[in-house]
């Protein structure tokens, strides 16, 4: 066990952790030119092991090997950085004080980590939906919930530890700055809500979760709903699901297709190569195509290559290409291109999308957004948006919440833990679209950087005070 922490005390492993983090950032840099964003965060920094492929270091016209080298990933890089920090600070900073002093460092320590908790749990907010305006003094008053806490961990670290108590207290603000992007990386949702006027929304969708949805349209009361997570759409396995009368072979899944076009406006090669399709595929050439990196705004756009058997016979019932560009809510609902199935006297739609999440709120009751009117304001003889928002209703029967509500931008609607963003908007102005996040852990980069900055503050003005006695000297 010591020698562990002999381990972590050494400079020599610091040094390299840090190393191994530049080189982790530049590789994962340069990976964006051919790779999505959201891709490469997966691939390099949320994960424990990152495959970093040696082609990433060369441009693309120079031929290379294609081989892919396991390199320390984001999560077990920074958990190592953690515990180095602690590792450190235990071997370095020793409590000061004995009896009483030491009593009472501790009772100011548990109340600061009180605070602390309560803050990142938003004790004292208001539970019910309300808008928030007036970001100036919406950003004042989180640091100041941040800077209580700040201000009592720093006296318990005083009492504690003297004249270090701002070196201590700037570790800990370090240190859950890295905890938080942790939780963050695991369980923050981005979502969207895509509403028209006067239309009513009860889910959303995931911004980068997909599934492929097949809804039985027979029966004209209900329509039954299967859904199929993308995890399980791998090249080459059949999926078979109970509640179909059919079975899926997975021929193909694509990180991003192209735009649909027309397949008459395709090289005569480019058609003959191309798999015959039935439904949309027929007509339409949508394949694989280079991800984009998602700086300019552009989002991939997967698709699947699916082919339906008879569960009975094995024959094969038609192969269709599934593009998440026929799903209106991808396109911001110009296109509304589901793909028809009959099959026993039973007709089915196929839709890939956004993993659909049904809005529930934090005591389990559904609840509906409805939009009643959007605006959109432009700057004077431009199409330049000026200020865009939506007035809705929210409506939550099992909580007993009726309530009209404005979101515009910058000025967001906080509800079930939930954020809604004014993010966008339809065609001619028919509708808005909503960015809904959660991140239960939204409030530590506000407290770790008012913990951070009483840390430097304190030993910035300790640091002073004995130079000056020093000088005096």
């Amino acid at each position: 066990m010591r020698r562990l922490v002999d381990l972590f005390l050494s400079l020599k492993l610091t040094v390299t952790l840090l190393v191994l983090s530049m080189v982790l950032i530049f590789a994962g840099t340069l990976a964006q030119v051919d790779k999505g964003i959201w891709t490469v965060m997966d691939q390099y920094f949320r994960c424990w092991i990152a495959w970093i492929e040696w082609s990433v270091f060369f441009p693309n016209s120079v031929s290379v090997p294609a081989v892919v080298l396991p390199f320390p990933g984001g999560f077990l890089l920074g958990s190592l950085l953690s515990l180095n920090l602690v590792a450190v600070h235990s071997s370095t900073f020793k409590v000061l004080v004995k009896g009483r002093r030491l009593w009472v460092g501790y009772g100011l320590l548990l109340l600061g980590l009180l605070i602390t908790v309560g803050v990142v749990l938003g004790w004292g907010m208001a539970p019910v939906a309300a808008t928030e305006n007036d970001a100036f003094w919406r950003v004042f008053f989180r640091l100041g919930r941040g800077t209580l806490a700040g201000a009592v961990l720093f006296a318990a670290c005083w009492v504690l530890y003297k004249q270090r108590a701002g070196m201590v207290l700037l570790h800990a603000g370090i240190l859950l700055l890295l905890v938080g992007e942790f939780f963050t990386a695991i369980f923050a949702v981005e979502a969207t809500m895509t509403i028209r006027e006067g239309e009513t929304a009860t889910f959303f969708d995931r911004s980068q979760q997909f599934e492929l949805a097949l809804t039985d349209t027979s029966d004209e009361e209900v329509d039954r709903v299967t859904t199929i997570p993308q995890s399980l759409l791998k090249p080459g396995k059949v999926v078979s699901v109970g509640a179909l009368p059919f079975d899926l072979k997975v021929h193909a899944r694509m990180t991003h297709s192209n735009r649909p076009v027309p397949l008459d406006s395709v090289s005569e090669g480019v058609r003959e190569a191309y798999p015959t399709y039935a439904g949309y595929g027929e007509r339409l050439y949508v394949a694989r195509s280079r991800e984009v990196s998602g700086a300019t705004g552009e989002r991939n756009a997967p698709a699947v290559d699916v082919e339906l058997l008879d569960r009975r016979s094995g024959a094969s019932l038609g192969r269709y290409l599934l593009s998440i560009w026929f799903y209106p809510n991808f396109v911001n609902q110009i296109w509304d291109m589901p793909t028809t199935v009959r099959y026993e006297g039973r007709e089915y739609e196929l839709y890939f999308r956004n993993r659909r999440e049904p809005a529930l709120s934090e005591s389990g009751a559904p609840y509906a957004v409805t939009l009643l009117d959007f605006v959109h304001e432009r700057y004077e003889g431009t199409q330049t948006p000026k200020d865009f928002s939506s007035e809705i209703r929210l409506v939550n029967e099992g909580d007993g919440i009726d309530r009209n509500l404005r979101i515009w931008m910058n000025n967001p609607l906080r509800y079930a833990k939930r954020t809604f963003y004014q993010s966008g908007y339809l065609p001619e102005d028919e509708g808005t679209v909503l960015q809904v996040v959660r991140n239960d852990s939204w409030m530590i980069p506000y407290l770790s950087c008012m913990i951070v900055f009483i840390g430097m503050a304190a030993q910035f003005g300790l640091s002073l005070k004995r130079m000056r006695k020093r000088e005096a000297a």
